[in-house]
């Protein structure tokens, strides 16, 4: 059983890394004109903001695929909700949480920022695929211990 939770570690660690350079490289061509020096200056603490959101996104998703590891209690393995915990759990509060500060950010200033948003899509999409895994996991847990 250890085997096959390294093994869904290692594409969690895949998609992790992927995504956290497919955001890195979208919000590195969020570019603005750079004409004045209050341009110039705006545009770098949009790059200081982009920085910090892509470090916090990276961090995340490191807490989120070291958790499939909890998966080696056999409580927890063979408890659905609680094996659904280790592998979405972190992913659903960080969508809950940047879905809220969309939405907060939207109906009181009537604007999102890009970098906030890209990270709210960025972060659904890897819901989904830590939501397939554990169906993925949960189906090769049941064929073993049938």
């Amino acid at each position: 059983m250890k085997k096959t939770i390294f093994q869904f570690w290692l594409v969690n660690i895949l998609i992790s890394i992927t995504l956290s350079v497919l955001y890195r490289m979208v919000i590195s061509d969020l570019n603005s004109a750079d004409n004045t020096l209050f341009e110039r200056f705006i545009s770098i603490l949009n790059i200081l903001i982009n920085l910090g959101l892509s470090t916090v996104y990276l961090v995340a998703i490191v807490f989120s695929s070291l958790s499939l590891f909890l998966n080696q209690i056999e409580k927890i393995r063979y408890n659905y909700f609680l094996s659904f915990l280790t592998f979405s759990g972190i992913p659903f509060i960080c969508v809950l949480v940047l879905g809220a500060e969309v939405l907060i950010d939207y109906y009181r200033y009537d604007i999102v920022l890009p970098p906030l948003r890209l990270l709210l899509l960025f972060s659904i999409v890897y819901l989904i695929c830590t939501f397939v895994e554990f169906l993925l996991f949960r189906k090769k847990v049941e064929k073993i211990y049938s």
